[in-house]
């Protein structure tokens, strides 16, 4: 075993294990070249439902992209609904 920053012993496939998941993660990418689920991701999404939406060129959409872009909808069909029914 090799000591670690805070002198306490770890094995040596740990660090190796380590380093395999953060490459992995760095190619957590779909077409879009963006980290999954991050803020640049949903926007580039938005953007390309956005074009699809107005016929415009966009690049394939997938199904990860096209459900983040409808979750981050806001859901005013209730609040909607509610408002009609208080109104009358």
């Amino acid at each position: 075993m090799h000591p670690s920053r805070h002198g306490e012993k770890r094995k040596p496939g740990r660090s190796n294990l380590l380093r395999r998941i953060e490459e992995l993660e760095t190619r957590s990418v779909d077409g879009s070249g963006l980290a999954l689920h991050s803020p640049q991701w949903l926007a580039f999404w938005q953007e390309q439902f956005h074009l699809y939406e107005t016929g415009q060129e966009h690049v394939p959409l997938t199904l990860e992209g096209a459900r983040a872009v409808c979750q981050a909808i806001p859901d005013y069909q209730g609040d909607e609904a509610g408002a009609e029914v208080g109104a009358q």
